[in-house]
This record gives structure tokens, sequence and C-alpha cells, in this order.
């Protein structure tokens, strides 16, 4: 049983060293009194040695015990690119939750540090510290994949979250497959249009949607979509260290340099937390709909105020407890659903009417 509650053993261990240091200096310093030479004088010297030993002695029996760590059978990494917003507090949330039903300490591997690592160094930083599973939201590329490859040759079992690898080597999946997402969007594309609805702009994030990804989700949206009326003008946004290039289409639109659309669809929540404030900052909000991702209190706060139609997100409560269940799954006995699908959570006005923001946060 190994303890990894917040403070570590080695924090303890330092803070333990320090009382020691106290302890040792202040006895050092009694030692080199002048020299005595009344008996009294040598009692009192002798007393205050003997209970700075007997504090040191009570430091080292009872610095652990004094204290109630909490001990897990397990230790569980969960790494992200994208950690800085409120739809992956929740799945955090929800991961350590279920964690400890099953004796599983969930780590963020960065999480106490001020500069976010790498995705190559989490995971080097996991294998390391011999992480017995690691719960992994993977960026598009070979390095994650040569990652979960060098976990897997550790012996060390990976499950991807929200974004797949397929041709990776991990053990399981946990998510919505873009094709089902695009169908989703659709959906509510059909809620939203009327006779005149005739083009439909999609605002893809191009670190989190790959071509594969945004070829599953185009087919999801437009079997859906099935109206010979209703084009679709997909627009990749790059994004730069959390700038992005969403409000320069809307700029464009606005200037009539790109066709103005009737309805937006932004698929992540920092596309739409830029595109929604800017729509109806030009002007906009009553000629196009806009179809947003995640949730958040700024999310909320554009639906409230009917900016923003509705949000698509997927339950981040849900996500964070199905992928440390199926990671628990496999480290107990060694096989796992290879796709384990998560509902999505359609929030619009009528929602929060009528459950309120507490009941989306529960």
């Amino acid at each position: 049983m190994v303890a990894f509650d917040p403070p570590t053993f080695q924090q303890r261990k330092l803070q333990r060293k320090g009382s020691e240091s106290v302890v040792r200096k202040s006895i050092e310093k009694a030692l080199k009194l002048p020299v005595v030479r009344t008996m009294g004088s040598i009692f009192v010297v002798s007393l205050v040695a003997f209970l700075f030993i007997a504090y040191f002695f009570h430091l080292k029996t009872n610095a652990v015990s004094e204290l109630d760590y909490t001990t897990y059978d397990y230790h569980i990494a969960i790494i992200s690119d994208q950690t800085d917003n409120s739809f992956w507090e929740a799945v955090y949330a929800s991961a350590q939750e279920t964690g400890a039903d099953y004796g599983a300490y969930v780590e963020q591997i960065d999480g106490t540090l001020s500069n976010a690592l790498s995705m190559e160094d989490a995971i080097n930083v996991a294998i390391y510290a011999g992480v017995d599973g690691i719960l992994l939201r993977p960026t598009e590329g070979e390095v994650s994949e040569d990652m979960i490859e060098r976990a897997y040759d550790h012996g060390i079992p990976v499950v991807t979250m929200q974004k797949d690898l397929p041709n990776a080597n991990r053990q399981g999946f946990v998510g919505i497959n873009d094709y089902f997402l695009g169908q989703e969007y659709g959906k509510q594309v059909l809620k939203l249009a009327t006779q005149d609805t005739q083009l439909v702009m999609v605002l893809v994030p191009a670190t989190t949607f790959d071509a594969t990804s945004q070829s599953w989700f185009q087919q999801g949206l437009t079997s859906t979509v099935l109206q010979e009326n209703i084009a679709f003008d997909f627009q990749i946004i790059q994004d730069d260290k959390g700038l992005n290039n969403a409000e320069d289409i809307i700029h464009s639109i606005a200037e009539g340099a790109i066709a103005q659309p009737d309805i937006i669809l932004c698929l992540d929540e920092t596309i739409t937390l830029s595109t929604s404030p800017l729509v109806r900052e030009i002007g906009l909000s009553d000629e196009i709909q806009i179809i947003g991702s995640s949730v958040s209190e700024a999310i909320l706060l554009e639906i409230e105020t009917g900016n923003l139609n509705a949000s698509i997100t997927i339950d981040p409560t849900e996500l964070g407890s199905a992928s440390v269940e199926a990671l628990m799954t496999y480290i107990h006995y060694h096989m796992v659903s290879y796709y384990t699908e998560v509902d999505t959570m359609l929030i619009d006005h009528d929602v929060l009417l009528t459950y309120g923001e507490e009941a989306i946060d529960d």
C-alpha cells in the first residue's frame, strides 16, 4: 500500500528533515553555552537537551501517524493537452472520485506545475513513476502513438479519452465517434433550419480534428442533413497559444469577403466563446444562429442571453468516470471493450429554464 495523497512522502521527509535540523541546531546551541560550574546549571542544560531529544524522537515516530493519509492500491496518471478549461476540470474531478471507489489515486501529472509538460514529457514522467495505468487525451500524430507504444512496452495499459488513436497500441477508447458527433450537430441543424436556410458554416479546430476526424464528422453531419438546398462551408481554425482565427472569419463575413451563413457550428469551447460574442457585437445575432460546444459558465451565459442557440458536449462527468472504469477493468481482467461510448449533452435555453445550472453541474 503506497500513500499518494499530497503532501508526498518526499515532502514529509523534507518536512521532518527540517524539524530535525531545528532540533539539532538548538541542541548544538545549548551545548555551546559557557562552561557551567554549578550542578544546577548542568541540570538545566541536560534537561533542555533531553527535551529536544524527546521531541526529536516524537517527530520520528509520529510524523506520519498524526496525519490522515489515505492509501491506495493503484496509481493512475491522467494526461491531456487541454487542462485549462472547465470541461477538463469536470472530467478530472469525476475521474478522481471514481478512482477512489476503486482504490486508485488518479493524478494529473503536471497538475502542480506552473508550466504544462509536453505530452511526451508527461508520459515519460508517468512511466518513470511506474504508474499502474494511463488515461490519455491524445494529440494527433506520431508522437502520441510512439509514447503509447513505449508505455505498452513498460507494461502500462493506456486508455484514450475523447479522441482516439485506433492505430496505436492502446487498450481501449472512451468517448464519442466523430461520425456520431456529426450526426448530433446535424440533428440540431434540422431543428433550427427553415425553408430559407441555405448555408451552414462549420468552424473546425485544427488541433483536435485531423483530416480523418474531419472526414468522419462531415459524413455524419451531411448524412443527417439531407436537404439539397443546404450547403456546408468548413473553415479550419488554427490555434496559436490560445489565439485563433475564428474572429478573422467573422469579420470577413461582416465585410462580405465570405458568404454569410445562416447557421454556424463551433466545435470547441474556445471557438464558441470567440464567435458568439463577436456575432452579437457586429449586429448579426438576428441573422446567424450558433450551435456551440462544451459547457462552462461563460457558455451558459451566452445561452441564457440568447446569443448562443445551444451547445453540444460530451458529458464530462461520464467521460471521467467511464475512462477510469475501463482502465480498472483492464487492470483487473486484462481485457476491456474496444470502444466505450459516452453520451452527449444538449444544452439550450429550454434546458436552463427547466433544470437550471445546478442540474447541469450535477
